[in-house]
Formats: structure tokens, C-alpha cells, sequence
């Protein structure tokens, strides 16, 4: 799969079928749309592509009121890799392109440079200027610029579409069971550890403190069972999100006890895939009510073993 943006996209001239969409998260939904790309660009003897951007869309337009992200680039490349795709197009989405109308967007950039003939989108896709194109106008246009458009229908759990805005509601809420099946896999986190308080280390369960891109979702403050991803090492981990009330740190902050693990890895880069939410953050009376819960809970993240092989 080549990556193609705006500084590249002159050398890549061949006919593509396009799925077009934010892809945040790549759910059960968006995928649909990236197989249906693959298929149709089989049938036509054609190149398959998505087009997306490299931040959410609200964010250039809201700038402090936007959409946290499921999914950073990074993941958004693995996943979409896992398709057989020709192209990833990812553009930037800064204030000049936010400004091009539906139609410029579709003249400028998906015919004249992308050379798109088959546009895939679900029904409810949107483009242009303040959002004003819709599927019927991308209809519309397709007479004048000699190309078809393909609609896939929403793909449900239990008779709710599947979108990025549910997903969404699912983490913020701390449901990342529900959220995992939306997704297709687990629901992740991914970053760079650095160096805490060393407050799990004094108590006997050393802790990952990993920093998370600020334009990334986090889930409902809470104790939740892990999968942690270390290069190619997969181990169980007990992930806390929340402030550490018990010690008064009143920072944010993603920490993970791996099982069975000690090494260092500072500076490393791991992702944290969540399995299940087990209980709320609590402010304990004293050290030992904390070390006694969290013995407690390494005993229930050792029943989840068997994740470490899905």
C-alpha cells in the first residue's frame, strides 16, 4: 500500500475507485466501505484507495470544540494496510482546504488529481464547504464528471448504526466491550512511556506511564483489563485512568501494570488494547486497602489470559 498526499499525488495518475470518509476508528462500517473499494477496483481493473484526512475534520473548523480522535495516523495506516489497498490518500485538512466548495473539492481534487471513477461512501457522507455537499449532490456531479458512485448501507449493532460518534459515546461512557465490537478489535491506546511517580513501583506493582496524543479519546476514568503490546510481545496488563485520588496527584494520566513483566522500557513506544472495565478509580483510606485491591485485581487480569492469544 503507497501512502499518497498532497505533495505526491501527481505520480499516481491511474484510475482509482475511492472510498471516501473521515475513517476515524476504521469500524465495522468503514470497512465495509474499504472491501467494497477493493472489490470494485477488481472488477473495473482499476486501483482501490481511501481518502482521508490527517486530523479530524472539526478540528481545523472548531479549533477548541473538536472531535477526539479513535484512532491516531499511525494506527489508521496499520489498519487500512490490512486490506490489500493500492493507496492510502491522506490530505491535510487546513483552513484552505476547509474552505473548497463540493463542487471544487470534486473537480480539483478527486477528477483532476486523483483521476477517481468510482466514488465509494456510506449514505450519510458529507463534503465541502460547512459539510453542504451530500451523497446526492456527489450523484449529481457524477453526470458532469464522468464517474459512478457507489452507496453502502450503515452496518448495525443491535439496530443502532455503527459510527465514529457512537464509538465515541461507548469509550467516554467506559462500555469498550461494546466499543471493540463496533471496531472490529479492541479499542486501543498507543504512546510513548515515560517517566511517572514511581508511586506503583514504592507499592509493589511498577506502572507504564504512557503519553497519549492530546487529540486522542480516553475512556471513562477507571480500572480496566488490558492487552499491552510491546514490538511483537503481547502481555495482560491492569491500565488505570484517572487522577490517583489515594495520593492527591490530581493529573491525568494513563498507567499500566504489565503482569509478569520487568523490564525497562522508558522511551519505548506500546500500545494498550482494552479487554474490560472492572471498576471505578477509588481514593483508598491507606496504602495497604490499595495494595490489598490491587492484588485483588492482578488475580482477576490473570483470568484473562486467553485474550493474549486472540
Amino acid at each position: 500500500m503507497i501512502i499518497i498526499d498532497e505533495y505526491n499525488t501527481e505520480k499516481y495518475n491511474d484510475k482509482k475507485v475511492i472510498a471516501l470518509g473521515n475513517f476515524d476508528g476504521i469500524h465495522l462500517g468503514h470497512q465495509e466501505l474499504i472491501k467494497k473499494s477493493v472489490e470494485l477496483s477488481k472488477i473495473n481493473k482499476m486501483t482501490s484507495s481511501v481518502f482521508t484526512f490527517k486530523q479530524h475534520t472539526t478540528k481545523t473548523i472548531y479549533k477548541n470544540d473538536y472531535q477526539k480522535l479513535l484512532t491516531t495516523n499511525r494506527k489508521k495506516i496499520e489498519e487500512f494496510s490490512k486490506f490489500n489497498l493500492d493507496y492510502a490518500i491522506i490530505y491535510d485538512f487546513n483552513k484552505d482546504f476547509s474552505l473548497l466548495s463540493p463542487k471544487a473539492f470534486i473537480e480539483n481534487i478527486l477528477i483532476n488529481k486523483l483521476n477517481m471513477k468510482i466514488a465509494v461512501v456510506g449514505d450519510n457522507y458529507r463534503f465541502g464547504y460547512n459539510a453542504n455537499g451530500d451523497v446526492s449532490l456527489l450523484k449529481n456531479f457524477s453526470k458532469i464528471y464522468n464517474y459512478e458512485v457507489y452507496i453502502v448501507e450503515p452496518i448495525k449493532l443491535n439496530d443502532i448504526p455503527i459510527s465514529s460518534s457512537f464509538i465515541r459515546s461507548l469509550i467516554q461512557e467506559g462500555n469498550v466491550e461494546e466499543a471493540s465490537k463496533c471496531l472490529g478489535r479492541y479499542f486501543s491506546l498507543e504512546g510513548y512511556v515515560i517517566s511517572g511517580r514511581k508511586i506503583g513501583r514504592k507499592l509493589g506493582f511498577p506502572t507504564a506511564n504512557i503519553r497519549i496524543d492530546r487529540d486522542c479519546i480516553l475512556p471513562l476514568n477507571g480500572v480496566y483489563i488490558t492487552k499491552v503490546k510491546i514490538g511483537n510481545r503481547r502481555f495482560l496488563g491492569i491500565t488505570n485512568i484517572g487522577i490517583n485520588p489515594t495520593f492527591n496527584v490530581n493529573n491525568l494520566s494513563v498507567e499500566t501494570y504489565i503482569l509478569d513483566f520487568n523490564e525497562n522500557i522508558y522511551g519505548l513506544f506500546i500500545e494498550i488494547e482494552f479487554i474490560k472495565r472492572v471498576r471505578n478509580e477509588i481514593k483508598f483510606n491507606s496504602e495497604k486497602e490499595l495494595i490489598e485491591q490491587m492484588k485483588n485485581d492482578y488475580a482477576l487480569a490473570k483470568s484473562y489470559k486467553y485474550i493474549l492469544h486472540n
